[in-house]
């Protein structure tokens, strides 16, 4: 499949990612970067809320729940708008000039085709698959999707193999409206829609943060957008780590959710929305972060936390009576909130022995100051940026909070390293399972702030300089040459971006989207088979296999249910039995009662190679193959075989 024919998949998920939150933020009244910076969280909100009102209302998911959802949120908030407007927004602005169109576009398109470009290049064909563990849920949880028509958050947990539990299912969701109204393959929706995900929520959210602080102003702007793709740690990790599709996504929101955060505690620059205006937005926003990954609810907690306690000493230190009142109360409140969902909002803490014995706490320091986490090398732009702009906040004594905004994410980072502390470790990072990659994806929306602050002294000195230059030559300055020096920086802002850390980063994720003989998740020749599965299977046959070798995505690729569809998915009691004694069968009649109860009619052998690296440690039932212990080959492409178990008939 080529890049051209996902061009109908591109429109629906753009119609996705940004008509629903268009359509709110326009009967809100919002305009302009604001506008743009929200409609894709908004969308989120508006998807995963359909995804709950169709699954209540026994309706397939597809897109008429989302029209439906969308149009009634607007109606109500165009009349909340009509009747309440001097509530949310505060003096009216006047109507902007094109130029300020033109500059947020000119800005979005420096943070999105970059980023684009690599991420088309780092994806291969539409149709490569991230070669990692997380996968195997992720694509089966989309056949699940679709083949059910159901998206809930509520139930998407286990995939129909047991009683539906929680999963956060905001990606799944957005994808699965990709591929319900295109009917492109899922694994090319993925790419198609995370692309579109990163490009039109991340890369316009950098802008609308970096804006709460200076600003929609053109040098800021295009600094922001520059630094939006300087980050080895995110986009381009989440995109192959895990994978964890859902976390990236509340990643990418995570932004604009700092934005409306500063926007409502006033910690930045004058903006036309009143306080109740700006909490109504982040309460739009919530949603649909929430139900991306709850975790980053508790990254926005922290991140926000130095920019609300700034502004709290500082009403403390120039008000009093009532104001002063409120603002102790209001951040009071802030932080027992903040500790109760910190110590609430997390997975049990046998999810996290996997990085028992993982981290470096004193590498994760030096990681932290040169942004180059997980073993990278330095991240050469955003490193001198951070600290010019670490000096210059120091300097004015002013928005001081940057700094520390960055430093509690480097905390966490550094904290959720520290394999030898593992209660604290627990008590800081268990939300994210004490994964420290995950947590490392926060050092992006957490330092950008700073480093753009960096950025524009830095290019407000080289362009007063050239300015100075021309002047004492006594040489007019022509109309271009604004345009022109802010051009050429441009040019070589992202031409030294991707420098090192970021090099790195793509180049490992690359190679987790290829198909190989030797890829972790699915080789070439058992990606063959699996496409050959439905001339063999019936359609209500159940295959059984290790998923850890790939195995259990004959559900993802042929639509042939898995006995096992992911592997920290729990088995059943009759597929336990059939994991462990089925080559037994013809020797033990409990056995053949299993496979009854659950359809087990085949066995995908994909060896022993495991997702992880490594041996996988095949199941006991499934050592003996032969047609003397019941079962009979089918089909085989080099390694990879496919059996029929005959010993129960």
């Amino acid at each position: 499949m080529s890049w051209a024919a996902t061009l109908p998949a591109f429109v629906v998920a753009l119609t996705v990612v940004f008509g629903p939150g268009l359509a709110w933020g326009a009967a809100l009244g919002l305009r302009r970067l604001t506008l743009l910076a929200l409609a894709g969280p908004f969308s989120v909100t508006a998807v995963v809320l359909s995804a709950e009102v169709a699954a209540f209302a026994g309706v397939r998911w597809s897109l008429p729940p989302v029209l439906a959802v969308t149009a009634v949120v607007a109606g109500a908030l165009w009349i909340l708008r009509r009747q309440f407007g001097h509530l949310i927004h505060g003096a009216p602005v006047p109507a902007e000039p094109p130029a300020r169109w033109r500059l947020v576009f000119t800005a979005w398109a420096v943070a999105a085709v970059p980023v684009a470009a690599v991420m088309f290049w780092m994806f291969g064909v539409p149709e490569n698959i991230a070669q990692s563990h997380d996968n195997i849920f992720h694509l089966n949880a989309l056949r699940y999707i679709t083949e059910t028509g159901n998206s809930s958050s509520l139930t998407l947990g286990y995939l129909g193999t047991r009683e539906g539990t929680f999963y956060p299912a905001g990606w799944h969701a957005v994808v699965s409206l990709v591929i319900a109204t295109v009917g492109i393959p899922l694994t090319a929706a993925i790419n198609v829609t995370n692309l579109v995900l990163i490009t039109g929520i991340w890369s316009v959210g950098c802008l609308f943060l970096v804006s709460r602080l200076t600003g929609e102003r053109w040098l800021p702007l295009l600094v922001a957008g520059v630094l939006s793709t300087a980050y080895s740690s995110f986009p381009y990790l989440l995109l192959e780590f895990g994978v964890v599709y859902p976390f990236m996504l509340s990643i990418a929101i995570l932004p604009a959710a700092l934005g409306l955060v500063i926007q409502l505690v006033r910690a930045g620059t004058e903006v036309s929305l009143t306080r109740s205006g700006s909490a109504l937005l982040l309460l739009g926003l919530l949603p649909g972060l929430l139900l991306a990954h709850p975790s980053s609810l508790l990254g926005l907690l922290a991140l926000a936390a130095p920019a609300v306690l700034a502004v709290t000493f500082a009403r403390i230190r120039t008000s009093g009576g009532r104001r002063r009142l409120v603002a102790v109360s209001g951040a009071a409140a802030f932080l027992v909130l903040a500790a109760v969902l910190w110590m609430t909002v997390r997975p049990a803490r046998s999810s996290a022995d996997n990085w028992a014995q993982m981290g470096d706490a004193g590498g994760a320091v030096s990681e932290v100051l040169f942004h180059g986490p997980l073993g990278r090398p330095v991240a050469l732009l955003v490193t001198v940026l951070t600290a010019v702009g670490a000096a210059v906040v120091l300097y004015l004594r002013s928005h001081r909070w940057v700094i520390a905004m960055y430093l509690v994410a480097g905390a966490l980072f550094v904290l959720g390293s520290w394999q030898e502390v593992p209660t604290l470790r627990w008590i800081v990072a268990g939300a994210w399972y004490n994964d420290y990659f995950r947590i490392s994806a926060m050092l992006a929306p957490a330092g950008i702030l700073v480093a753009s602050i960096g950025g524009v002294a830095l290019a407000q000195t080289l362009i007063l300089g050239l300015q100075s230059l021309r002047a004492r030559r006594g040489t007019p300055e022509p109309a271009w040459f604004l345009p022109a020096a802010s051009a050429v920086l441009v040019v070589i802002g992202l031409a030294v971006a991707p420098l090192f850390a970021v090099q790195r980063g793509v180049n490992e994720a690359a190679f987790h989207y290829r198909y190989t003989e030797d890829s972790r998740l699915l080789t070439i020749d058992e990606l063959t088979l699996l496409e050959r599965l439905p001339e063999h299977v019936p359609a209500d046959a159940v295959i059984a296999g290790n998923p850890l070798t790939g195995a259990s995505l004959s559900y993802a690729f042929a639509g042939r249910q898995s006995l096992l569809p992911y592997g920290t998915n729990p088995a059943t009691e009759e597929a336990r039995v059939v994991f462990d004694y089925l080559d037994t069968m013809r020797l033990n009649p409990s056995v053949c009662e299993a496979v009854r109860s659950t359809n087990t009619a085949y066995v995908l052998d994909f060896g022993t190679a495991s997702v992880h690296g490594g041996r996988a440690v095949p199941f006991a039932g499934l050592n003996d193959l032969s047609l003397a212990a019941g079962f009979e080959l089918v089909d085989q492409e080099g390694k990879a075989s496919l059996y029929r178990i005959v010993g129960c008939n």
